[in-house]
């Protein structure tokens, strides 16, 4: 994809000040994206280490579908 400047140059900010204001949100928005990733990823390792202790304790949930395995974990939680 190829950038088109005659486009993109008239939106920029021709003053110092605004460049720097523009900057600013710019490298906040990406500080927010950077935490975001950050606790994506913090929680998918959570998920994937309980699911293995849980594997490991229950080797019957390996060949479970989503629904067995609701029934399985209300029956743990429940005792139903």
């Amino acid at each position: 994809m190829e950038l088109d400047l005659s486009k993109i140059m008239p939106n920029m900010p021709t003053d110092a000040d605004e460049l720097a204001t523009v900057q600013k949100k710019h490298q906040q928005i990406i500080a927010e994206n950077v935490a975001k990733e950050k606790q994506r990823r913090a929680r998918n390792h959570r998920l994937c280490e309980h699911g293995a202790i849980m594997e490991e304790f229950f080797p019957q949930t390996i060949t479970m579908n989503r629904e067995q395995f609701v029934e399985f974990m209300r029956e743990l939680a429940y005792g139903t």
